[in-house]
């Protein structure tokens, strides 16, 4: 079994590897194995955000497609989706790894993965580094304006970022936490319909009922 492993263990190893080893260029060989490096730290960090994250990737991929994203913002979402909690990886331990429903102060904390993932993401020094960046930084922006962190509002957010924003809900709330029991589909998409307009993108909230239509088995 593979345990969450402590922030400080985790920001140590990053830290010996910024301090030794120069940042590789997009053109360098190595840099291929980045992505895998970024998942495995996100597995050791908290497995279940690892492959939270993992079921998101496969499930937006399929959305994407219903969507009629092209080949790079299909590209780009896949990779955004794989990676969208790495920020995870600075939140503190009593924060990532709290059994329970966060209290203010720790969801504070909390709602600031999404601008760390960004910054990690775009360190990889990939030639779609930025372009990927975005969609990390904007998977929690609400369709209404009210989401984080920059309070984006409807087609503001990009069109890869707001699939993101329907797949990560309908995945976390299709799955078991330490604090509650997975919780059954109708109930999710009944909870998906009411923040329709408000954290949702109505047209990619549709699109995402027909494909489960279509393919009941996803997700």
């Amino acid at each position: 079994m593979i345990h969450p492993v402590p922030a400080t263990q985790v920001a140590g190893t990053l830290e010996v590897v910024t301090v030794t080893d120069p940042l590789p260029r997009p053109t360098d060989p190595p840099l291929a194995c980045s992505i895998d490096a970024l998942s495995m730290s996100l597995q050791m960090r908290d497995p279940y955000t690892r492959f939270h994250c993992d079921r998101v990737g496969t499930m937006c991929e399929q959305l994407g497609r219903y969507c009629d994203l092209d080949a790079t913002d299909l590209s780009h979402l896949a990779l955004a989706a794989r990676f969208h909690d790495i920020g995870k990886i600075g939140i503190p331990d009593n924060v990532l790894l709290h059994p329970a429903r966060l209290d203010d102060d720790q969801r504070a904390i909390m709602r600031t993965h999404p601008e760390r993932g960004e910054r990690i993401f775009a360190a990889t020094g990939r030639a779609d580094a930025q372009a990927v960046a975005r969609l990390i930084r904007g998977h929690h922006e609400a369709y209404d304006g009210s989401g984080y962190p920059d309070g984006l509002r409807g087609s503001d957010i990009p069109l890869a970022a707001r699939v993101l924003t329907v797949v990560d809900a309908w995945d976390a709330m299709t799955s078991e936490r330490p604090y509650r029991d997975a919780m059954e589909r109708s109930r999710v998409m009944f909870l998906l319909e009411d923040a329709s307009g408000g954290m949702i993108d109505p047209q990619v909230l549709g699109a995402f009922q027909h494909l489960l239509r279509r393919e009941p088995g996803l997700g």
